[in-house]
Order: C-alpha cells, then structure tokens, then sequence
C-alpha cells in the first residue's frame, strides 16, 4: 500500500511541474507575441508620424507657391513656361505620374521635386517665398508628429524627428514601452519593460535643398 501510495504522490508531483512548464512555456510564447505587436506598433507610430511632418513641409509649400503665383514677379515664369502658373505646372505632372501608375500623394510630391528645383533658382522669388513659409512651421511641424507619435502609442519625451540628408526626408526616431505578461505573483517569471525603438521615414523633399539646414 505504502508503495502505491508513494507512486500516487510522485505522479501529482510529476504533472504539476508538467503543468508549470507548460505555463512558462505559454507566457514566453505570448511574451514574443507581445514583442512583435509593439514592434509594430512603434514602426507605425514613426512611419505615421513621419508622413505627417512631412505633410506639414508640403503645405507649408503650397503656400509659398501660391504667393509666388499671384505676385507680379511671377509674370516672367508664365511667359516661359507657356502661361501656366508653378500651380498649373504641378497639377499637370501630378496627373502624369498619377497616369503613369503612382499614388495620388507620392505622385504630387513626386511632380514638387520635377518642376521646383530649376524654378526655385530660376526665380528668387518664388524661392523666398517657399523659404518663409517652411520656416514659419516651427511648433506647428513638431506638434504635429509628437501627436502623432503619442496617438499610435509612442513615448514622445524620447522621440527626435530630423530632415536627413542627402533625399531631405523627415526622419522620426521612437520608441513603444513593452510589458511583458507574467504570473500574478511574479513567482515563476519576473516582470519586465522594455523600449522598443523604431525609425519611420517620409518621402523625399529634394526641392527644399538650399533652403532648410539639414542634419
């Protein structure tokens, strides 16, 4: 009986350290799960950020060209290019790249780098008055990505965006805090956190060579 009584008592030992294995085992699994979802998460918080600041640059952009467009000194520039107006311009090669298969987005940024660089140096006007606009941005265009970054979950206090060099895309640097999943009492598995950092990038704006400081 005795003996019985010992087999009894070893196999209760045996599945509960079975048992406790395979619930180790279920929270790394779920841990690593957990990892790659705030992977993502913080890829998208910097990628979103990033088109957002972006998107600041391009209206800040807009702006200066339709001043540009309804100055005097804009006379010259429609003489040679056909009477059409850089607006006029833009939208015409926008529809080209739109035809030829891009996005709506990327083909107007696309048709900004096409028609503005040999303008801009062309027309010093049209350069000045791009060049106010984007350095008006100042709050607005940092605001703008730390909302976007704190919306999607990211720590902002650690985040930096920069217009990196040699494309001129804004370049946003975040992180997402992990934290990992244990057992109540933390008896098998200590709690951990972890920043996960991530680096979203927008397109590139290489018409703003020569008018923003890059880094």
């Amino acid at each position: 009986m005795k003996a019985l009584t010992n087999e009894k008592g070893s196999g209760m030992v045996y599945s509960l350290w079975i048992m406790l294995v395979s619930i180790v085992i279920v929270v790394i699994i779920v841990n690593l799960g957990k990892v790659y979802v705030v992977k993502q998460q913080a890829a998208t918080a910097t990628q979103q950020a990033a088109l957002a600041g972006t998107s600041v640059l391009v209206k800040a952009t807009q702006l200066g060209i339709a001043e540009f467009d309804g100055h005097e000194d804009s006379e010259e520039q429609r003489e040679e290019d056909d009477g059409k107006s850089i607006s006029q311009l833009i939208d015409e090669k926008t529809d080209e790249n739109i035809q030829a298969g891009e996005l709506k987005n990327s083909a107007y940024i696309h048709a900004l780098n096409e028609i503005l660089p040999e303008r801009m140096s062309k027309y010093s006007m049209l350069n000045e008055f791009i060049s106010i606009q984007v350095d008006g941005i100042g709050t607005t265009f940092t605001a703008t990505v730390r909302d976007v970054i704190e919306k999607n979950g990211g720590n902002v206090e650690q985040s930096t965006v920069t217009l990196v060099l040699p494309d001129y895309r804004v370049e946003v640097k975040a992180d997402v805090t992990f934290e990992s999943i244990t057992d109540s009492n933390q008896t098998y598995m200590e709690s951990m956190t972890k920043e996960i950092p991530q680096i979203g990038y927008g397109p590139s704006l290489i018409y703003l060579k020569g008018i923003v400081s890059a880094e």
